[in-house]
């Protein structure tokens, strides 16, 4: 992650020169494509073939970690900001607030992966909770179009301020909550952008890929594909048309929630530790959030915009198939109905 983080430091150095530049050259585009929770061991041209491209012909970095092993909007922080989590403050998927959260139910350690609750944690910390400047933010300052796609949370997180009254001049953001009462609200232009499209003005769920089973039931065993087609089909077919259009350069981060979120629900290994991580259902998440980059990369194709853009690809963490069969382990010693 260490890496991540000087290469997003290095675009924004670029964005922050990007004006004094424009009488040489055209500041180009950036990508931020961020597949939660992809080992990049498991990156090959089998199983993830759009994106072992891009690390083939373009720079790869061969020992990347996370800021933290497991927690999405920790690592999110430092994306994007470039901050380390001493600065950001937001050390897991909660935080403590001091105060109790309405959104999240009055408590004092709200679940942030939730835009309500972060327009509420920031509202109470004088409008930035993160007080640390994010790069769309940032890069809207400097003229350039910018949006966010993707998995409810740290989608937002890029650009998490100023988004309630200023629904044409922010960021365009879509995640889960798009559509419904906690989600940002649609520019007018996004809105008749959707329906000539033909795509709908609110996000789908995630349908079987939600369900996360139990020690009887197993749980999904499909990717995440419908909703992260939805994404896929909005940045494709309506933000990189509606960027390209304005001829100004521009900022897309999209944040696909596979592998990860099929992956913390996948019924291939019912009570069982293989083949655990390895199996067909993990191997079809990261396939499918692949799957979103080749859609990305055939528009910019399409658009003629492929010579003029930076596809930069950064996991938030990786994944593990874990055992909690330590003798000395407090999770050992416990015992639960129906739990082997």
């Amino acid at each position: 992650m260490r890496h991540s983080i000087l290469l997003l430091s290095a675009g924004l150095a670029g964005l922050s020169i990007g004006t004094a530049l424009a009488q040489n050259s055209t500041p180009h585009n950036i990508i931020l494509f961020i597949p939660d929770g992809l080992r990049a061991l498991k990156v090959t041209p089998e199983t993830a073939p759009a994106m072992a491209e891009v690390r083939d012909k373009g720079v790869n970095f061969k020992n990347p970690h996370s800021l933290f092993p497991t927690f999405t909007m920790a690592n999110a922080s430092g994306m994007a900001t470039g901050h380390y989590l001493g600065d950001t403050g937001t050390f897991s998927n909660t935080i403590y607030t001091g105060y109790p959260s309405a959104p999240a139910g009055d408590t004092v350690v709200p679940f942030i992966e939730n835009d309500a609750v972060l327009a509420d944690v920031d509202e109470h910390f004088r409008g930035d909770y993160l007080n640390e400047e994010t790069i769309l933010k940032m890069a809207r300052a400097k003229g350039f179009s910018t949006a966010a796609i993707g998995k409810v949370g740290p989608t937002l997180l890029f650009d998490h301020t100023d988004r309630a009254d200023r629904p044409g001049l922010h960021s365009i953001v879509i995640d889960d909550s798009t559509g419904g009462k906690n989600g940002v609200p649609l520019s007018e232009e996004m809105k008749a952008a959707l329906t000539k499209a033909g795509l709908p003005l609110a996000a789908p769920p995630r349908g079987e890929n939600g369900k996360s089973g139990d020690a009887k039931t197993p749980g999904t065993l499909v990717p995440n594909t419908a909703q992260q087609a939805y994404f896929a089909d909005v940045a494709s077919k309506i933000v990189l048309p509606m960027f390209k259009e304005r001829a100004k350069p521009f900022v897309l981060v999209f944040w696909s929630r596979d592998p990860d979120g099929t992956q913390h629900n996948m019924g291939d290994s019912l009570n069982t530790l293989t083949p655990g991580i390895n199996g067909p259902t993990s191997l079809a998440s990261s396939k499918n959030a692949d799957n979103n980059l080749a859609q990305l990369r055939k528009a910019l194709d399409d658009l003629g915009l492929s010579a003029t853009t930076n596809i930069m690809i950064a996991a938030d963490h990786g994944f593990s198939t874990i055992s909690k069969e330590s003798k000395i382990s407090p999770a050992a010693k416990a015992s639960y109905e129906d739990t082997p």
